[in-house]
């Protein structure tokens, strides 16, 4: 131990809190027992002392803002809404309390953190609550009307959001106020008023529990419904356009004249690609480059984000600076490095706006900001204390982005990356001796090297801190990213990103061709490395979705280890090393039913899943089958071998022999109730089932979403022959059946119509809509005797979740 920090665990010891473990201590009996003892109170010490220089060393800002947003986390995790005053309160109780103990410094921290935790579970209620968004409760087809608000390329068409300023044709109880329509072919622009017949649904909810859940993420983006348009939209007139839309309009404008010019100078992938770097619209890139770059590790260039922010500023910043040098007058006499800081946020402001102004690209522009900011006052630009502050900034504006896969690999990576320089900044301190004298090719080998190995470090890095993200998220891992990364983002950070800087700001004067053409040589290069690299690792990267409480675990060893400034940082790689080993020990269950009862994926003789569906959701079945870690297509004939459909349902057999039935028609419970282990359906089951078989019916999924199941260990006591042919021996009563039914029956052809029109949506019917008068069949009981039963929705609904009318 070094003599300041004896220095620091004597003075400690003659705390009240030391003296009272010692007194307690002497109490104990001689011997080993009493010697550890005191090992560990002089353990406990020498952590107090190493708490207090990295508190000296401010490195107590990020624990505070980790513990705001572990809040906003938390909030998402309540089984029920919690009370705004209350939590309000909580907090500013906890930072009253905090305050009239803050000579004692321990209970200062802990009262302070606790503080922090429950601002961050009252910021993100305020916001939900705040937002109020409302939400479609049923699918319907209706003529919308409403101005347009944002406009996104897609292959053959547009995705539109409208605010809507009428939905007719249909009766409705939440008709949202935001809407998003795939449209073919050309599209009206922004600030438009426009008209059309509409299919629209409920934003989707997760396809399986614990998956992404896409009505949330439309929810705190104040999305009610999305869906497809029939035809083209018709001009209307609905008067003054609302002001926030007519200020886009100009910036919409700009942005695509920068396409036209963009895609006149370079074609194919290679223009949308650039168009997609600079307005970030990748509408257009085809399938094969998204494979190829998301294969290789190098998708992160594709979406505006703190890469690309970060080289816009920092071209500017040295192009702008390189000029004002120019001039010796002001380069001697005035702050030149502080203007070129200015002049790079005003840059990156510009950039912001082009790009569309994504959640991403502000996210990116807050970080940028703080860091050119750090410039402006004479601080350190790069520190984890300006990642904190940029983390308190964007969870107070949007702590829902706590949940979102790119805030949690952007900060990430950034927590790594400062993390993994400030480590080897303090090394090389440590080794640094005089200066050798080189010769001027071995200088320039020298930097070569160095630019080699800081782009291996950083992938490394990067990569360190976004593959459990991307392996929970995506369920997918770049295996040779760093080879892809190494060799590509040269071309990124010399050539594209420049050149597109200069591009876009000589456009006006007609000078931007050449850069453009540079540009796309660079973009060109970026391709080749990426093909190469994705043909190199083809067939690998892809793992079972981890559990969250294998990321949750990781994610407390990392923020430890890149945190903490002394040697007990170390103590972070135990967690990380225990949440890596759970993350390929996955939760695997035996079904999934999708929630809108159209689908089932049980497992077969091979351990594999098959699907049982009329047809299948290509959408829905994907996620079903990356969470298993199957790298197997959804269109894969195989997928289908061991099922069996009629006009009036499917049928299917469990390894154990059991049948599971999906039934899409009233005429099937006849045969299935008696002969099924399992009914999955859309419809409202007959009380006739009661007691004969397990069911899943839209009663069900109403209340709980998608559904995974796990078969217990049960003796088999259900035929095991398929029900072929189907008969109509069993009798219903109409009465027991929905006077939905008959839509929900016909909503089954919904995918068909959705392809048609183009929509990228997954095209499946809506999941039924609970009403508080039914009950569940009394089959649901026999359901939770044979299988453990994983839900989607908690018993009582959140506010993003849809409705239960």
């Amino acid at each position: 131990m070094a003599g300041g920090d004896r220095r620091e665990t004597l003075v400690a010891t003659d705390r009240p809190a030391a003296r009272r473990r010692r007194r307690l201590l002497s109490h104990v009996p001689g011997g080993p027992w009493q010697g550890f003892g005191f090992a560990i109170d002089r353990l406990w010490l020498a952590m107090g002392a190493s708490l207090e220089r990295e508190l000296d060393a401010a490195r107590g800002l990020p624990w505070l803002a980790v513990a705001f947003g572990a809040g906003a986390l938390a909030y998402f995790a309540l089984p029920s809404e919690p009370v705004a005053p209350a939590l309000l309160l909580l907090a500013i109780g906890l930072a009253v309390a905090a305050w009239r103990v803050h000579e004692r410094a321990g209970l200062f921290r802990l009262l302070l953190l606790a503080s922090l935790f429950a601002s961050g579970v009252a910021a993100t209620k305020l916001r939900t609550d705040a937002l109020a968004t409302p939400i479609l409760e049923r699918e319907v087809t209706a003529t919308v009307t409403g101005w347009v608000e944002g406009r996104e390329g897609r292959r053959g068409g547009y995705r539109l959001t409208l605010r809507v300023a009428s939905i007719t044709g249909a009766k409705l109880r939440h008709p949202p106020t935001r809407v998003t329509v795939t449209v073919r072919g050309d599209a009206a622009r922004v600030g438009d008023a426009v008209s059309m017949l509409a299919r629209l649904r409920p934003p989707s909810g997760p396809a399986l529990p614990g998956g992404y859940d896409f009505a949330r993420n439309a929810y705190y983006e104040g999305i009610g419904a999305t869906g497809f348009a029939y035809g083209p939209s018709k001009p209307v007139d609905l008067g003054p356009v609302p002001l926030s839309i007519r200020l886009r309009e100009p910036l919409e404008i700009v942005r695509e004249a920068i396409r036209v010019r963009v895609l006149a100078a370079l074609s194919g992938d290679t223009g949308r690609i650039a168009s997609s770097l600079i307005i970030g619209d990748p509408g257009g890139i085809s399938d094969r480059a998204e494979d190829d770059l998301r294969q290789s590790g190098l998708a992160h260039v594709l979406s505006v984000s703190g890469l690309h922010m970060v080289l816009v500023a920092g071209a500017a910043f040295w192009m702008i600076r390189a000029l004002l040098a120019l001039v010796p007058t002001l380069a001697l006499r005035h702050p030149i490095k502080k203007w070129a800081a200015a002049g790079a946020i005003a840059v990156t402001f510009f950039y912001l706006l082009i790009s569309g102004l994504d959640v991403a690209a502000q996210r990116s522009f807050i970080m940028t900001v703080i860091v050119f900011s750090a410039i402006l006052v004479d601080r350190r630009a790069i520190s984890m204390r300006n990642v904190a502050i940029a983390t308190f900034i964007v969870l107070a504006l949007a702590p829902e982005s706590i949940l979102g896969a790119g805030f949690q690999m952007s900060f990430a990576a950034t927590v790594a990356l400062v993390a993994g320089f400030e480590a080897m900044a303090r090394y090389r301190r440590g080794r640094r001796g005089p200066p050798a004298e080189r010769s001027l090719v071995r200088s320039v080998l020298g930097w070569a090297a160095a630019l080699v190995a800081g782009l291996a470090v950083t992938s490394l890095l990067g990569g360190l801190g976004t593959t459990p993200f991307a392996l929970y998220h995506f369920q997918r891992m770049a295996p040779l990213s760093i080879v892809a990364n190494v060799l590509a983002m040269p071309l990124v950070d010399f050539l594209v990103m420049p050149m597109a800087l200069i591009a876009v700001l000589l456009m006006p004067f007609g000078l931007d061709q050449p850069f453009l053409a540079v540009m796309g040589f660079g973009i060109d290069g970026m391709m080749v490395v990426a093909s190469h690299v994705a043909a190199w690792s083809e067939g690998s990267g892809g793992a079972a979705m981890p559990s969250a409480a294998a990321l949750l675990i990781f994610i407390a060893g990392f923020l430890w280890l890149a945190l903490m400034g002394e040697r007990w940082r170390l103590a972070g790689i135990g967690p990380m090393l225990l949440g890596g080993l759970l993350a390929f020990l996955p939760a695997r269950p035996d079904m999934i039913i999708a929630a809108n009862g159209l689908s089932v994926a049980y497992r077969g003789a091979d351990g594999g899943y098959e699907i049982l569906a009329r047809k299948i959701d290509k959408f829905g079945a994907g996620i079903w089958l990356r969470a298993d870690g199957d790298p197997r297509d959804p269109a894969d004939p195989a997928l289908k071998a061991g099922t069996a459909c009629d006009s009036i349902g499917c049928v299917g057999r469990l390894p154990d022999g059991r049948i599971v039935a999906l039934a899409l028609d009233r005429a099937a419970f006849a045969d299935d109730c008696r002969m099924a282990a399992l009914i999955v359906t859309p419809l409202t089951a007959p009380a006739a089932c009661d007691g004969m078989t397990a069911v899943v019916d839209r009663s069900r999924l109403a209340r709980t979403g998608a559904v995974t199941l796990v078969a217990r260990e049960v003796p088999l006591q259900t035929p095991t022959s398929l029900p072929r042919p189907r008969g109509a021996g069993m009798a219903t009563d109409s009465d027991e059946f929905s006077p939905g039914d008959e839509a929900d029956a016909t909503g089954i052809e919904a995918e068909e119509d959705a392809q048609a029109s183009g929509s990228d949506e997954p095209a499946t019917p809506t999941p039924p809509v609970a009403r508080e008068a039914d009950k569940p069949p009394e089959g649901t009981d026999r359901l939770d005797a044979l299988f453990v039963v994983g839900t989607t929705y908690p018993a009582v609904r959140r506010a993003w979740m849809p409705p239960l009318d």
